[in-house]
């Protein structure tokens, strides 16, 4: 019987200890949000921005943090988003963050792109002089979904 309990605790710290993974609905939500991004971007004749896993991670963990109360939905602890993106990513410059909370989940990437782009400060960042960007989307256990865009601008070859 205390090998049994002993392996019950093993088995249940074990998943409390693991890593929260995002749904396939979140990852194409992410995907599908920078593709418009990045087709914005493109018919205002701004070059594409490159996905980075990394830089997604660190979107993702910010979203997951406010879904779940960690942390207030807003930009504060961005300053440790860009060092953790500092340490990604070679030749740092700047970076830009915008996030977005919505309960409205039909068309959810179009809808979150489109309140980014009626916002100056949000539209501001996805005009911005960047390359490299990911998107976290995480869904909270009301069902609302959380977005971070990330934006890092590093130093280009030839410059």
């Amino acid at each position: 019987m205390r090998r049994i309990l002993f392996l019950l605790a093993f088995f249940l710290a074990a998943v409390c200890a693991a890593p929260l993974h995002a749904s396939d609905f979140q990852r194409d939500v992410e995907k599908q949000t920078f593709k418009l991004i990045n087709e914005y971007r493109d018919r205002d004749g701004l070059p594409p921005l490159r996905w980075n896993d990394d830089i997604a991670s660190i979107a993702r963990a910010h979203s997951r943090d406010m879904a779940s109360g960690d942390v207030d939905f807003g930009h504060g602890g961005f300053q440790d988003r860009v060092d953790q993106m500092k340490g990604a990513i070679a030749g740092f410059e700047g970076a830009g963050e915008n996030v977005l909370y919505t309960t409205q989940l039909d068309e959810v990437a179009e809808r979150a792109v489109q309140m980014w782009l009626h916002s100056p400060h949000h539209l501001k960042n996805i005009r911005g002089d960047y390359n490299f960007s990911g998107i976290g989307v995480w869904r909270g256990k009301d069902g609302a979904l959380y977005f971070t865009q990330l934006f890092l601008k590093t130093a280009r070859p030839g410059e």
